[in-house]
This record gives C-alpha cells, structure tokens and sequence, in this order.
C-alpha cells in the first residue's frame, strides 16, 4: 500500500505531472499552462485536443485517448524515448504500428489479446472504466474457461447454473 502523500508512478495524476513538467521545458517556446493561460490552447491544439481535455489530464483527473499521447510528443517534441515515456506512465502499451514488428508475438490462441491491449485497442481512458471492462474480460475468460472443462459434454457447467 502506497503511503499518504506518495507520489503515483502511472495513471492520470503521474501524465498530468509529466506532461506538465515537458511543457514547462518545450522547445522552441515553452507552454504557459497556467490556469487561463495560452499555453493549455495551444498544447490542445497542436495536440489535437480539446482545451477541456487537457485541462483534466493535467488535473490527473483522466487519460486521454493513446492517440493524443502520440500527439501530446509530437506537440512536446518529444524524440521516441520521451513518447515512451508518456505512454508508460499513462499505462498504455506502444501503439503496434510504431513497435518493432519483429519482436511481438502472434496472435493465437496460445497467445490471445490481452484484456490491457482490449481496452487499449477500444480506447478506453477511464480509470474506472477500464478497471471495469478488464475485470469483466477477465471474469468472462474464467467462465468460459470453466464451461470448456465440463465433463459430460453438455454445454455450460456449474459457471452458467450460478
């Protein structure tokens, strides 16, 4: 359990700091992202996000969706060390068309989606939203696991009875 006044290593409030913190340090001109300031205007547009979004992102209150943090980077200038950055602490795996296609593995069933790649893949930012729709993949995995293992060849088992 994290003690009181920790700092969080991913999630909204750890990318609002971040992005915050890039911002402060962008090049050629730094972003003013005080309250009413130009600077959050700005970043939302060359983002291409709402001023609305990025304020919440900053306030840790969301995520935005993967594709804004690819465009919060290019925004940032962000080389692809800083993009895995923010795509880390924001918790998303790299989008597969930027990753070494050499390296990931095949599809299969020995090898399925992820519940995280399903919610990365859906666009789902949300906290509580995705911790949700994780647990209920999750949750329909082990049913579905446990039907396939019936005995009596029945369709079902004692998952679909409860």
């Amino acid at each position: 359990m994290r003690s009181k006044g920790s700092p969080e290593r991913t999630g909204p409030a750890a990318l609002g700091a971040l992005v915050a913190e890039l911002a402060a340090k962008a090049r050629p001109t730094p972003y003013d992202l005080t309250p009413g300031g130009q600077g959050r205007k700005r970043l939302a547009e060359e983002a291409g996000m709402s001023v609305w979004a990025v304020g919440r992102m900053l306030r840790g209150e969301t995520l935005p969706k993967v594709e804004n943090v690819y465009g919060l980077a290019a925004a940032l200038g962000l080389d692809e060390e800083g993009e895995k950055q923010l795509l880390d602490t924001a918790g998303y795996r790299q989008r597969p068309d930027r990753a070494n296609r050499s390296n990931r593995p095949v599809l299969s069933i020995a090898n399925p989606l992820t519940p995280e790649a399903i919610a990365d893949a859906l666009g789902i930012t949300h906290p509580f939203v995705r911790t949700m729709l994780i647990s209920s993949i999750t949750e329909a995995i082990r049913l579905q696991r446990e039907a396939d293992q019936n005995q009596d060849g029945r369709p079902g088992g004692t998952a679909v009875a409860r």
